[in-house]
């Protein structure tokens, strides 16, 4: 063999290990970054901190809620996703809250939903009077208006986690009343538009007070009438001023809670998933509070001494009708999604 045919054997046996080692490098490069890459989210998931903004205290039901739902994610997670939760208002102020979140000046939120209704008319569905009688209706609701609800979320930067309704919303009166003719000229609160509007049709006097000073505002003998829950007028002690509550079950409104989209893309996938798993257990769990909250709540306004009692049949039929005066209106100013949710929903009800 001459030694121009040894060089070329060398050249060759020298490429091709050249060339294998090259391959196994590729590949050791590749697992490494794998492994990087995957150690570079987790210590990413494991810095990631979400406060929580909401407006109630920290024993009531929705909060007690809420405070489980940040449990479950942080342990369904390992200890990637930390939830604080802000309870009574201590981060930001109610009106605050959905803005804050969508300006990124806290992570995530809970509001009620009517209180948006001006600023997203598909969330006044939520509050449209006399048009649910319970919670099985008020559910039916809820599964009809929720794609419409995410889709306005969305289009803000906001990913919806759950909703959970408050007791149904009833009548406390410093007096007794019979008719809608007692309602004139009295101080009524009002904390949403259809709050509102109820009270301009019932020709009482309007006055705006948000849940986190109702109690002061209760105290400080500044309201006649009031269309809250059950539970709202333990937690404002109504019995200082009211001393009549009458089911009326004007609306069950619902609280929505939701996390930027920003903020809910960082958790990537798989803690995307288990959030969103233990919101479908915290809606569930929280509708269960809600109703088995209402009784005990009626059960304190007895014991200190407001008069718990039906309506009469005449105010009785004076609301039902202001509330289908209250949705011809409505109906003059509706999108065709809202038109949409409410046409679903009585649908899918009158067929059960």
């Amino acid at each position: 063999m001459s030694g121009l045919t040894i060089k070329r054997h060398a050249f060759t046996l020298n490429n091709a290990v050249f060339m294998s080692n090259l391959k196994v490098f590729k590949l050791i490069s590749c697992v490494m970054l794998a492994v990087f890459s995957s150690f570079s989210s987790l210590s990413l998931a494991e810095e990631l901190e979400i406060r929580f903004a909401t407006a109630y205290a920290a024993d009531n039901f929705q909060t007690l809620n809420l405070q489980q739902f940040a449990k479950d994610v942080t342990s369904a997670s390992g200890g990637q996703v930390k939830i604080t939760i802000f309870s009574a208002g201590s981060l930001l102020k109610p009106a605050e809250i959905f803005p804050g979140v969508m300006n990124d000046k806290v992570e995530a939120g809970e509001v009620i939903m009517s209180s948006l209704a001006k600023e997203i008319p598909v969330f006044g569905v939520d509050s449209l009077p006399f048009t649910v009688r319970g919670y099985e209706d008020a559910y039916q609701l809820w599964i009809a208006s929720r794609p419409e609800v995410e889709k306005a979320l969305n289009r803000r930067g906001l990913k919806l986690l759950y909703a959970v309704p408050w007791p149904p919303q009833n009548l406390y009166s410093k007096k007794p009343l019979s008719s809608l003719a007692d309602f004139k000229g009295m101080r009524m609160r009002s904390y949403n538009p259809a709050s509102e509007r109820i009270a301009e049709l019932a020709m009482a006097s309007a006055v705006p007070i948000q849940v986190i000073d109702l109690e002061k505002a209760i105290a400080g003998d500044k309201l006649d009438l009031m269309i809250t829950s059950s539970w709202t007028g333990v937690e404002t002690k109504a019995w200082t001023k009211m001393q009549y509550y009458y089911r009326v079950s004007a609306w069950i409104p619902k609280n929505l809670v939701f996390i930027s989209s920003k903020v809910f893309a960082k958790l990537g996938a798989e803690n995307q998933k288990k959030m969103l798993e233990a919101a479908q257990i915290a809606e569930k769990r929280g509708w269960d509070m809600s109703r088995d909250s209402d009784a005990g709540f009626e059960n304190q306004l007895k014991q200190n001494k407001i008069k718990v009692d039906r309506m009469d049949a005449l105010l009785r039929n004076n609301l039902d009708r202001l509330g289908e005066q209250f949705v011809r209106e409505w109906f003059k100013t509706a999108s065709n999604e809202e038109v949409a949710i409410l046409l679903k929903y009585t649908t899918e009800r009158s067929m059960k």
